[in-house]
């Protein structure tokens, strides 16, 4: 398994799109401006999210994000919040198919009691 990237959640990562680093696109699908397209990703529980993965539609840079009902799904069902880590990553399966996993770290959580994190704040 390989790492896609790493980063702390911003506010904006947790109440509306996750912001990709833009060197990171292509290692998960090439787009153009402006594009869109769904990205099957697997939880640690095993659980299969479908993320839309985009581009801005003009401008020079492509800022990719991932949006949609089920990345914030999975942010409410995480418990995700601010300051809290995930981690991308890419590995190759049987028949050389890519697939797609994300983890979570909680990061000001002194106990996490049946996936839910108690928080010090």
């Amino acid at each position: 398994m390989e790492i896609i990237f790493s980063k702390p959640l911003s506010k904006t990562d947790v109440t509306h799109r996750l912001a990709i680093p833009s060197e990171k696109l292509d290692m998960i699908a090439t787009l153009s401006l402006g594009e869109k397209v769904s990205v099957a990703v697997i939880d640690a529980t095993g659980r299969q999210w479908s993320f839309d993965l985009s581009t801005r539609n003009k401008g020079n840079y492509f800022k990719p994000v991932i949006s949609g009902k089920q990345w914030l799904e999975f942010v409410r069902l995480k418990h995700l919040r601010e300051g809290d880590k995930i981690t991308f990553y890419r590995e190759t399966i049987e028949n050389n198919e890519v697939r797609f996993r994300i983890e979570k770290e909680f990061i000001g959580a002194s106990i996490v009691i049946l996936g839910v994190p108690i928080r010090n704040s």
